[in-house]
């Protein structure tokens, strides 16, 4: 059944429907391993003093922004046929789902683990006293008091994780196969290899229907939510510490452990450490060079950053001055549509303008904008009227207000929106391929490219890109001072 440009009789096809239940089952079962291990650690984290949690949790914000395909080639340089782990233990995992289940846990701990630590953090540690005086054990403590209360922080992270899971492109197109494709990489193959958009935009109306109302749900989960308060924390001792420790352990082990493997394995070859891969990359023979992918990088990634700012500042500002529970939720969605469907959406609503860099950068800027939005508003709703009132009082117009007591207040916060949407950017994949250009190829790009060639040589080139990538990433947290603010 075609509603005009739709072909509805996909979703009535055995094979696209199982698709759909693998895109749902692998990211179910990543939001359960991630509540195993976010929750409990959120929670000790809460409740206990950490030396360092304030740059940890900062700190952890890095593998959410980390490009896709750097993942892919670390959790390959670790499991993959020719892994280091592989080697060690003869466990070849790269014909099974299990790594692409490691790279959404990679992508999504974090974010799950911030969201939990928020909810737990708000609970009052008078609730949990006065069930341990009762008699009740810190666990017993734990279940029915603190976790009721943060039920909600923690339900909209599972959502979160749940939906940046279902709607993962570059995991499972490198890492799954024919056999694990999902959802997302079948809308890739029918709109670039066999060009059947009717099908394709009939695959994404289906997906935009359940983000949307996930998108609806999380925003009432999460629009109650209110700063947490400072105080003394308690050093944790015995079962707690051993708990806390070896969980935050295993979660450093999965968010970063690719990434080491990444930048070592770019100097490390089958002899031993060497250079002939950054050498190779380095050449000025390469078609493209290295210098034409760096500054399309990092010319698409400024002219994004300009328009993310300006779009997700004032989408911020919109909701907060109407207070509109539907706008808040309209600068999620963007966030929780695919690039690759983000990409397809512009090829279908501006056909005309196929190869025109606008229509890059304008999907660029969709796919960034909402982390400003996120971050800002939590700052916007923080602000403290009554300075604002008093600098009215004092003779200063709405502007200068605004200008001297507002903009100071959530400037950091505006900063760290700033910095995820760049490093977001830097390695953007899914709407690259679908839009992209042979002149505007970029490291990302380059990157992929190497990864569908054989040889040592083309897997170590890979490896030194995505160095490059991952440093261009953690350059823009250092410069722009990200996790300020809170993506909420």
């Amino acid at each position: 059944m075609r509603v005009g440009g739709v072909n509805l009789s996909v979703w009535t096809d055995p094979y696209f429907l199982g698709r759909l239940g693998w895109t749902l089952a692998q990211a179910g079962v990543t939001v359960l391993l991630g509540a195993l291990i976010a929750w409990p650690l959120a929670y000790l984290l809460a409740r206990h003093a950490v030396p360092g949690k304030r740059g940890l949790l900062r700190l952890l914000l890095l593998p959410f922004v980390t490009p896709t395909l750097v993942a892919v080639l670390g959790l390959t340089a670790l499991l993959g046929p020719r892994g280091w782990l592989t080697q060690l233990t003869g466990l070849d995992l790269s014909e099974s789902p299990v790594l692409i289940i490691l790279g959404n846990l990679f992508f999504n701990l974090p974010i799950m683990l911030r969201l939990a630590y928020g909810g737990f953090a708000r609970v009052p540690p008078s609730l949990t006293g006065a069930a341990r005086t009762l008699g009740a054990s810190n666990l017993r403590a734990a279940l029915t008091v603190a976790l009721p209360l943060a039920l909600p922080g923690l339900a909209a992270g599972a959502i979160l994780v749940f939906l940046y899971s279902a709607l993962s492109f570059g995991l499972p197109l490198t890492l799954g196969g024919e056999r694990y494709a999902t959802l997302e990489v079948e809308i890739y193959t029918l709109t670039a290899y066999e060009l059947k958009l009717p099908e394709a935009s009939a695959l994404i109306l289906g997906q935009l229907l359940v983000t949307l109302a996930a998108t609806l749900l999380y925003t009432r989960l999460t629009g109650g939510a209110v700063p947490e308060a400072a105080r003394s924390l308690p050093r944790a001792r015995g079962m707690a510490a051993l708990a806390l420790y070896a969980l935050l352990a295993l979660t450093l082990l999965i968010c970063f452990s690719p990434l080491l493997a990444v930048a070592v394995r770019s100097v490390t070859g089958a002899a031993g450490p060497t250079l002939a891969f950054w050498r190779g990359v380095l050449a000025p023979d390469n078609d493209p060079p290295l210098s034409l992918l760096l500054g399309n990088t990092l010319r698409f990634a400024g002219l994004t950053l300009c328009g993310a700012v300006l779009l997700g500042a004032s989408h911020a500002l919109g909701a907060y001055l109407s207070r509109s529970r539907p706008l808040d939720a309209l600068s999620l969605l963007p966030l929780m549509l695919s690039p690759v469907s983000v990409g397809v959406g512009y090829l279908l609503s501006y056909p005309g303008w196929a190869a025109q860099l606008g229509l890059l950068i304008a999907a660029y800027t969709l796919i960034a904008s909402p982390l400003i939005t996120r971050s800002l508003l939590p700052a916007l709703r923080a602000l403290p009227l009554r300075a604002l009132e008093a600098a009215r009082t004092l003779g200063a117009s709405p502007l200068t207000a605004a200008r001297t007591v507002a903009l100071p207040l959530v400037w950091p916060a505006l900063r760290g929106g700033a910095a995820l949407s760049l490093a977001t950017v830097l390695g953007e994949f899914g709407a690259t391929l679908v839009l992209t250009r042979p002149e505007w190829a970029t490291l990302s790009t380059g990157l992929y490219e190497r990864l569908g060639r054989p040889g040592a040589q083309n897997l170590g080139e890979a490896c030194a890109l995505a160095t490059i990538l991952l440093g261009l990433a953690l350059g823009a947290f250092t410069v722009l001072d990200g996790g300020e603010g809170e993506v909420t």
